[in-house]
């Protein structure tokens, strides 16, 4: 059982065709030996809630209250 591992917050740039605007899109990757153990809590397609708690990144399974805001055009929501 893997109960904790290293990794890194990487930024993937991308250039906008319009005026020279430079996308960020801020990734964690999660290593396959980590999500590939039996007791990873989530799978694919699972809708997750992350908020920030301190110097914490808190990610748990969405309620389905949350579950409903996911159905609205935009899911990124400030709580």
């Amino acid at each position: 059982m893997v109960r904790k591992i290293l990794t890194r917050l990487a930024v993937a740039k991308k250039a906008s065709s319009s005026e020279g605007t430079v996308y960020r899109s801020p990734r964690i990757y999660l290593p396959t030996k980590l999500t590939d153990d039996s007791s990873f809590p989530f799978r694919e397609g699972d809708l997750l809630s992350i908020k920030v708690d301190g110097r914490k990144l808190v990610v748990q399974r969405a309620q389905k209250s949350q579950t409903q805001l996911a159905s609205s055009p935009d899911i990124r929501q400030k709580q």
